[in-house]
């Protein structure tokens, strides 16, 4: 199936994410106008770079390792939204390295849109959970939402509802603890395969 360290990535980048996000928005302020605070000389941009860019290209990383298993028998369909999710995640998290700043979330409907085409495609897959298909479509969701939320609210409302927030709780707090609870398990089954793999047969026996 598929090694253990791919679950262990997704639970790294998740936990980044949740992690920092406190941090990044104490800092930023609950509004779209940044309250340029720092910590430790960082400022809130230095600390958003920190959470977006390591957490996404582990969480890339960990979806690559799980291709087997999320992936391969899924269809054109699933390779589709892997390869979504994949550029998705990767392009804005080496922008943030590069630049040391958060970049805006233009890629966040295509990371959603491909978790979601990947939770879809695996609906006829066995070896796919339901718990997987779920947090698969629902950290999908989340990046669609995210995305809307922005896009689609003005403005001086957002402010006026400390909507930055409300965005940040969707776009990272969600989004990091459903590739917590996805890299869980992934990380069981390829424990519990591991184990079945090396207990001798009653014909060994």
């Amino acid at each position: 199936m598929i090694p253990v360290w791919p679950g262990l990535a997704l639970i790294a980048g998740g936990v980044i994410h949740v992690a920092l996000w406190p941090i990044f928005t104490t800092l930023h302020g609950p509004t779209s106008f940044n309250e340029d605070r720092e910590l430790f000389g960082g400022e809130a941009q230095l600390w958003g770079a920190l959470m977006e860019g390591p957490s996404g290209l582990l969480i890339a990383a960990g979806l690559a390792g799980a291709y087997p298993l999320l992936v391969a028998h899924g269809g054109r369909m699933a390779r589709i939204g892997f390869w979504m999710a994949t550029v998705g995640l990767v392009v804005p998290s080496v922008a943030s390295i590069l630049i040391r700043e958060t970049v805006p979330p233009l890629l966040a409907p295509v990371v959603g849109c491909g978790l979601l085409l990947m939770a879809y495609a695996s609906r006829a897959v066995p070896a796919v959970s339901w718990l997987q298909r779920v947090l698969l479509g629902v950290v999908g969701a989340a990046q669609v939402f995210a995305f809307l939320w922005t896009v689609a609210v003005r403005p001086d409302l957002i402010d006026r509802i400390d909507g930055y927030r409300i965005y940040g709780v969707v776009a990272n707090v969600l989004f990091g603890l459903g590739w917590i609870v996805l890299g869980l398990s992934l990380a069981a089954v390829a424990r519990a395969t591991r184990s079945q793999a090396r207990r001798p047969s009653t014909q060994d026996r």
